[in-house]
């Protein structure tokens, strides 16, 4: 794809990932290092647990989510960070063999009062998986750089 500034942005444009499948083995090893809570770690005292079974934790579902869509290279040339995001929601559990792909819509183009070589897109972010059930939403700020040429 090429590459996108600010200005090739325009509302309800939508973008999709490819897929990922997570194995077991990555939920237990994002889990001992950064979510270290049974429900993510141990398969065998998950079984007597809410979701059943073991589950991704959330941040990896949003690491994961975020990875597959700057993949995407959409934002390479003109990506300068996020001022955050809002209304992160985990809807459904992400088990192992599960594939998730994320969809992105871009839902305001703000254009910066003080700073005219950058604006903000306001884009959708929902992850889904391989039943097509949304497993998380949240809405996200991109900070990007105009076009160089203003065209």
């Amino acid at each position: 794809m090429a590459d996108m500034y600010f200005d090739d942005f325009e509302i309800g444009r939508t973008f999709r990932t490819h897929g990922k499948t997570i194995s077991e083995a990555e939920i237990l090893t994002f889990a001992m290092v950064y979510d270290p809570q049974p429900l993510h770690m141990n398969a065998e005292s998950a079984k007597d647990g809410i979701h059943g079974g073991l589950i991704s934790s959330g941040f990896q579902t949003i690491s994961l989510s975020f990875s597959l869509f700057f993949r995407l290279g959409i934002l390479d040339a003109a990506n300068l960070g996020s001022p955050g995001f809002d209304e992160l929601r985990w809807l459904k559990p992400v088990r192992p063999g599960d594939t998730i792909w994320m969809e992105a819509e871009v839902t305001q183009v703000k254009p910066s009062k003080s700073k005219p070589d950058r604006g903000v897109i306001f884009m959708d972010h929902r992850t889904v998986n391989q039943n097509d059930e949304v497993v998380m939403t949240v809405k996200c700020m991109h900070m990007l750089r105009r076009r160089p040429d203003g065209k």
